[in-house]
């Protein structure tokens, strides 16, 4: 009876090593989007190209940041990209890559003039960004206090040409410098001014630490070689 038992064991945890990762990621081209039914990006395909080399399943889904973040953290088996890789993140999740390189940068409409040479001059200017996004963490380390924080990028660019009276009015815009122009077009914005590079940050695969240890050590062995 001890032997069946243990058996039936075995045979649930290779059950459950067995299920997919849930792989779980934003629309923030080029590096991850939906086209159709698919998810694309550079970085989507590095991760693709990861799990193959580990041998790894994985399920892939697109919502907003702040849900996707969210998710990663409380559920075991759930992977989230394209993350930075920042102190206060390190401990919370496990890391793989880097899948891509990202350029921080500030933005504002053309007729916003005032001197901005750091991200600590941000600190006196209304901020547009996204909820659990690491740009956020970035920010407030410089001394920002007045960051308006949206559920997608998206939703940034428009609040730049709202009145300055606005709640949700913002001075600058934190984004990727490889997709800010396509998103402010995007949203009827199409005059956009790069105010400061602030900085280069590697992205990756980050799993939550619950998730079974042997599809971690995969993933592991599969990034070093």
């Amino acid at each position: 009876m001890n032997r069946t038992i243990a058996l039936l064991l075995a045979s649930a945890a290779c059950a459950t090593w067995a299920k997919p990762l849930q792989i779980v990621t934003e629309q923030n081209p080029p590096f991850n989007y939906q086209e159709g039914k698919d998810i694309k990006g550079t970085s989507t395909e590095a991760v693709r190209a990861l799990l193959a080399k580990a041998g790894v399943e994985g399920k892939f889904a697109l919502m907003k940041w702040n849900e996707a973040y969210e998710r990663a953290q409380r559920n075991a088996n759930t992977c989230i990209y394209s993350t930075s890789r920042v102190e206060n993140r390190e401990k919370i999740f496990k890391w793989y890559g880097p899948i891509a390189r990202d350029v921080w940068a500030l933005y504002a409409l053309p007729s916003f003039n005032k001197p901005v040479a750091t991200a600590s001059d941000a600190r006196f200017y209304k901020i547009g960004a996204v909820h659990n996004d690491a740009k956020v963490d970035f920010l407030r380390a410089a001394g920002a206090s007045s960051i308006r924080e949206a559920d997608r990028d998206s939703e940034n660019p428009a609040r730049l040409a709202k009145p300055k009276t606005a709640p949700d009015a913002i001075d600058l815009w934190i984004t990727t410098q490889a997709t800010a122009k396509d998103m402010a077009a995007a949203a009827g914005v199409k005059d956009l001014k790069e105010v400061l590079v602030v900085r280069k940050e590697d992205l990756y695969l980050a799993c939550n630490p619950r998730t079974d240890k042997a599809t971690l050590d995969k993933l592991e062995a599969a990034s070093k070689n």
